[in-house]
């Protein structure tokens, strides 16, 4: 099981076995407000170079794009990417089971024209159906929301640079991809922190929510900032208790500063490391959207 958002309408899929020739290779691009990361899988999942990390604060990024394609030699190839958590909107809808194929359909199409309205700006939307079990009363939908000049951005920085863009994911959807992709046992919650932003995101056939904090691990390791901290560990365990949601999983940056993961060890409810073998915890998410990638 996956979910995937896809252009032109921005559209969430699970993807199906793979039929005929699969891509050779697939990049994972992850763009955040100061940091830019990619790295390149090939068809069998292994690294065809070292992954790449680099700062973008006050740069060009048309300009440092086309400088790394170049330098690579990764002109034309397919990218996976996504869209920032703050620039995308992600709801969660539940439908009876015993509505037909054709009214769950016109119920999520209304439920989109609703959101939409209260949008000021054109907005690139999509869905998926969370397929229900023969038990269950209801059925799972997640919608996603993203603007038409957000996506047309990245869409227009990547083709840009030299590149093809094959799947434009969610970045929320992308932390809950590792989680289908490897498994967890449902439901799970995964926190990934990132250098100056956290986002805590659970998922189940039932429930598919995520919430983001700006606490920076960087700054407090420049400061140490007791306070600071408190507070960050104060406000996740407010959401996971308010939330009544299980014990999580650590992804991120975080995981290569050691000082920091056995603070987050001791003081919240850590269930295991999304470390991936022989990569660093920093290419976490260009990692899932390379494997999104290669799936088609």
């Amino acid at each position: 099981m996956r979910l995937a958002l896809r252009l032109p309408r921005v559209k969430l899929s699970l993807p199906l076995p793979t039929v005929g020739k699969k891509v050779q290779t697939i990049t994972g691009l992850h763009i955040t407000e100061k940091t830019l990361r990619l790295l390149e899988l090939d068809r069998e999942k292994k690294l065809t170079s070292e992954p790449l990390e680099i700062s973008i604060e006050g740069e060009d990024r048309v300009a440092l794009l086309k400088k790394v394609v170049q330098e690579r030699g990764l002109s034309g190839r397919g990218v996976c990417a996504c869209v920032p958590v703050n620039d995308g909107l992600l709801k969660f809808y539940k439908y009876p089971t015993t509505m037909s194929r054709k009214d769950l359909e016109s119920a999520i199409d209304w439920s989109i024209k609703r959101e939409l309205t209260a949008m000021k700006e054109e907005t690139y939307y999509d869905y998926f159906i969370i397929e229900p079990k023969a038990e269950d009363k209801h059925v799972g939908v997640v919608l996603v929301f993203s603007r038409k000049e957000t996506v047309e951005a990245i869409k227009n920085l990547i083709e840009a640079a030299g590149l093809q863009l094959k799947v434009l994911d969610y970045e929320v959807v992308a932390i809950i991809n590792y989680g289908l992709y490897h498994k967890l046992p449902v439901p799970f919650t995964i926190l990934y922190v990132d250098y100056n932003y956290s986002i805590l995101t659970t998922y189940s056939p039932l429930n598919v929510s995520y919430y983001v904090t700006y606490w920076s691990f960087l700054e407090f390791l420049r400061s140490h900032e007791e306070e600071s901290i408190e507070s960050f560990f104060a406000e996740i365990r407010n959401i996971v208790v308010l939330n009544d949601l299980s014990s999580m999983y650590v992804a991120g940056p975080i995981l290569a500063e050691e000082e920091m993961l056995m603070r987050i060890m001791e003081n919240l409810p850590i269930l295991g490391l999304l470390d991936i073998e022989g990569i660093k915890p920093n290419f976490f998410v260009p990692y899932t959207l390379s494997l999104r990638g290669l799936e088609g």
